[in-house]
């Protein structure tokens, strides 16, 4: 004794129906829904190329103020160079963030999410984000 047939063939059996998603002139509804139109895919791109660059300009700050002190005497070129390598460090986790997801939904998510954030005062600090080396 087996178990009973089904009296519907399961999804993706031969000859059972396939779920067609909803379309329009514009493609099935679930792709519409995750990806947007090719204006609002540029203006995302454009948001998060802009936080980027603001954010690698802020991190090179960093840079530059451990030259000063270098400069004045203050810190060895080792610091420099620790000073360095973290901004790099950081510069990585910020690249990771705006850019590792690929294109299309991925730039369309970080700038909603880069929008909810300026909308609730929230920053997120790139520098801070990374431990820095410890020379001993």
């Amino acid at each position: 004794m087996g178990l009973p047939e089904p009296d519907v063939a399961p999804v993706g059996a031969p000859n059972s129906p396939q779920p067609q998603p909803f379309t329009s002139d514009t493609g099935p509804a679930w792709y519409r829904l995750a990806v947007g139109t090719k204006a609002e895919r540029r203006a995302a791109s454009k948001g998060v190329s802009a936080y980027h660059e603001a954010q690698l300009a802020g991190l090179i700050e960093y840079i530059t103020a451990a030259v000063d002190r270098y400069r004045a005497g203050e810190i060895d070129a080792y610091a420099v160079d620790e000073t360095i390598h973290h901004y790099h460090q950081a510069a990585r986790e910020l690249w990771k963030f705006c850019w590792s997801g690929g294109g299309g939904t991925h730039i369309e998510m970080i700038a909603q999410l880069l929008d909810r954030m300026a909308t609730d005062g929230e920053t997120i600090n790139w520098w801070e984000r990374v431990a820095p080396r410890h020379r001993d």
